[in-house]
């Protein structure tokens, strides 16, 4: 796989390296990235959702709102990205898994929302259920700093979720909204999986024992998640990866870690990708605050994964002995029981 910066890659290369059984599961089986930053910077809806559906992806959550937008910003960005999607007959929103389901059956592109951050629910507890009924369906807690549910993963403490947080975490289990711990603090996730009376889930984060970064998580977390059920999605994002090219090899390895530790059904995909990588990069100098260093890694400006190295994945999967059904549980239906059975 050569996956350099800014370069596309070309899927029928990746088929015609894969095996067969790879390609036919992949064309076969329910493909579910949980995580594809959609803000305004990053919004491409000609190039990017078709890309990732001739790849074999039927579902993708879009985030909608990351650590820098306001109330207003974001719900006017909810408003414009909903109905540039609806303009369109190829990709579908969804609510449901049943919608989900249909709009595969039909041959459409299924998509989500999902926020990541929580601070517009301080100005009122209310706007859950709100953002809720717009298409929001998971939320992480804290965007590597600190907020008032809790601490992020780069913050210099880790006081856990406050009592706010708990009451975050309470409404968001009654709405039906997913509680997603990526990119917050060790103790956050932790009081938050214990206050949880639902599937927990960390949308797009990788395994601490493989790479240690502050943005992956250590095991204690990955044993919690799942013991509530849920499901760890693995991330593209090559310094999580310590890999300049982000390739699919290091993907399966945090993938083969979960699994190893938890079984695969609590393993599944959130690629994060982005398609200018130079532009995510100038915005992660910007705020040193949020993406401090992470010794031992290095920084190098890496690449994201692709929607195309879905098919490496599966390769690497079967040719280690998977079975199909695991196989088929990472790349997309793991993901669909825990939205089965939280979303209201």
């Amino acid at each position: 796989m050569i996956g350099r910066l800014n370069e596309t890659l070309d899927l029928d290369a990746v088929r015609a390296a894969v095996s067969p059984e790879a390609r036919r599961l992949v064309e076969d089986a329910l493909v579910w990235d949980m995580t594809m930053p959609w803000t305004p910077d990053y919004v491409d809806v000609e190039r990017i959702l078709p890309r990732f559906h001739r790849a074999g992806v039927d579902l993708v959550s879009l985030t909608v709102m990351g650590p820098e937008r306001d109330l207003a910003g974001t719900v006017a960005h909810v408003a414009a990205a909903s109905r540039a999607i609806d303009a369109r007959e190829d990709m579908v929103r969804c609510a449901t898994v049943a919608d989900i389901d249909a709009a595969r059956a039909s041959g459409k592109l299924a998509l989500i929302y999902n926020f990541q951050e929580t601070k517009h629910f301080d100005v009122e507890i209310g706007l859950i259920a709100l953002f809720y009924a717009l298409g929001v369906r998971h939320a992480l807690l804290a965007y590597n700093a600190k907020n008032r549910v809790g601490d992020g993963c780069a913050e210099r403490t880790d006081a856990g979720l406050s009592r706010w947080g708990i009451a975050v975490v309470e409404e968001m289990n009654r709405v039906g909204m997913l509680v997603d711990g990526t990119h917050s603090g060790h103790r956050t996730t932790m009081d938050a999986m214990e206050v949880a009376t639902a599937p927990f889930i960390f949308s797009h984060c990788n395994a601490h024992a493989v790479v240690p970064h502050y943005r992956n998580i250590r095991d204690d977390q990955i044993r919690a998640c799942a013991a509530t059920g849920g499901v760890i999605g693995v991330n593209g994002l090559g310094e999580f990866l310590d890999d300049e090219h982000a390739t699919s090899a290091s993907m399966f390895r945090h993938i083969d870690h979960i699994a190893q530790l938890v079984g695969p059904r609590h393993a599944g995909l959130g690629l994060d990708f982005v398609l200018d990588v130079e532009r995510f990069w100038d915005w992660v100098a910007a705020y040193p605050h949020m993406w401090p260093p992470s010794p031992p890694v290095e920084r190098r400006r890496s690449a994201f994964a692709q929607p195309e190295q879905v098919l490496e994945l599966a390769d690497l999967m079967l040719r280690a002995n998977w079975s199909e059904a695991d196989v088929r549980g990472v790349l997309g239906l793991n993901f669909r029981r825990v939205c089965e059975a939280v979303w209201r």
